[in-house]
């Protein structure tokens, strides 16, 4: 089951982990900030069965957290959907030149609606 969600707009959710995708985000942010993620249950991720990562153009671009990522699996099951794939908007953050000349990191932000604890 394939899923797209419109979120409320404020992009509250935040993407852990984008350290190690940073080429990922600086590609995508080439095309504009707004993006089209796909959120894809991980079950045999050797470090959280739990995990849920998040792709931008078919590429991994980190995680929802190890909190975000249970709630989100338990929002799946109540709606009677828990192996569905979702996609949502996502905005790319950062990535502006700071004063010292450094190019800040780049983060990534979803447009879900609140996670129920």
């Amino acid at each position: 089951m394939d899923i797209e969600i419109d979120g409320p707009g404020a992009f509250a959710v935040d993407v852990v982990g984008v350290s190690q995708y940073q080429r990922v985000l600086e590609a995508a942010a080439e095309d504009g900030a707004l993006h089209e993620a796909t959120l894809v249950l991980e079950d045999s991720n050797p470090y959280d069965d739990q995990a849920v990562a998040v792709y931008l153009n078919g590429q991994r671009a980190g995680y929802l957290s190890r909190a975000n990522a249970r709630l989100y699996r338990a929002d799946l099951t109540a709606a009677g959907a828990e192996r569905a794939t979702v996609r949502c908007q996502a905005k790319i953050v950062g990535g502006f030149e700071t004063a010292s000349g450094e190019r800040a990191h780049f983060g990534l932000k979803l447009d879900l609606p609140k996670l129920n604890a």
